[in-house]
């Protein structure tokens, strides 16, 4: 009974442990502002890290109809001059802009092989069992679409992303994620 019982505790920890997986956290869309067709967007990935910018954009940009990625058009020492980067916007004519950052990075540790409550003897046989424990690291990722010509948030969602292999994962599952989005509420076709 003991075994059994461990097993239906441990399997889905471990099951849990090896799958990588995005999940859809919440989203809010502009009730004000009619869906539009992105056609010439801007792909954005906010990070000091100029090597996963690039990675990140350059996938983001891939999948969006016209899509460019920031660093093409904003130079990485022009980041931080809001002027600078508004102006390299206002010539470039898009007509939306994709955002996506990473919100939150959180670590979980699991135990399992606590012994339970099962009798003095029960507890004997199980109080010298090994302890192990297992991490797993959950990402939070933020998008937001941006309406260039309105200057106007029209739609937002958050996901979370368990134990991604590294960050061509992480960039994949929440590039995909923000895609399926932007889909389901009409704009991409």
């Amino acid at each position: 009974m003991y075994r059994t019982a461990a097993l239906l505790v441990i399997a889905p920890s471990m099951l849990v442990a090896c799958t990588n997986s995005t999940r859809y956290v919440s989203s809010w869309k502009d009730p004000g502002t009619p869906a539009f067709r992105l056609q010439h967007t801007l792909a954005v990935f906010m990070t000091t890290e100029a090597g996963v910018r690039r990675m990140v954009e350059d996938r983001l940009a891939s999948r969006l109809p016209g899509g460019v990625p920031s660093y093409r058009v904003i130079p990485d020492d022009q980041l931080s001059n809001v002027d600078s980067v508004r102006a390299h916007l206002a010539a470039s004519n898009f007509d939306a802009a994709v955002i996506m950052r990473v919100t939150g990075e959180e670590t979980s540790v699991v135990a399992t092989g606590y012994p339970g409550f099962y009798g003095y003897w029960g507890y004997w046989n199980t109080a010298y069992s090994p302890v192990t424990y297992s991490t797993s690291k959950l990402y939070s990722v933020e998008t937001t679409l941006y309406s260039m010509p309105n200057a106007k948030l029209v739609w937002m969602g958050r996901s979370e992303t368990i134990d991604p292999k590294n960050e061509n994962k992480l960039a994949d599952y929440s590039v995909n994620f923000v895609v399926n989005n932007l889909k389901r509420d009409g704009y991409i076709r």
